[in-house]
């Protein structure tokens, strides 16, 4: 059984995102980029999600995490993971 990820968001205002994109951050100080969208991610967005990930790790050296609904194209994932990006379904926002 899988422990539920907390997350509190965080604002950024050097870092350019989508609208439909937040940040979060866990107890450890772990990044979190949630993506809560009805359709499936696809590359296209893994290569924003990328984006944001290399601005956030320009000011702060963490680990980065995708957080989502969403089920994710299995081509993205590994696009993402190749990038140091994790993928967590089990989270709640606060």
């Amino acid at each position: 059984m899988n422990n539920i990820i907390k997350l509190k968001e965080i604002i950024f205002l050097s870092i350019r995102r989508p609208p439909r994109s937040k940040l979060a951050i866990d107890l450890n100080k772990n990044i979190y980029i949630v993506k809560n969208i009805k359709s499936r991610i696809i590359m296209k967005d893994g290569i924003k999600i990328v984006d944001i990930a290399k601005s956030i790790q320009a000011q702060k050296s963490t680990k980065k995490f995708l957080a989502t609904t969403a089920p994710v194209c299995s081509k993205t994932k590994r696009y993402l993971e190749e990038n140091q990006i994790k993928t967590v379904f089990n989270y709640i926002v606060t």
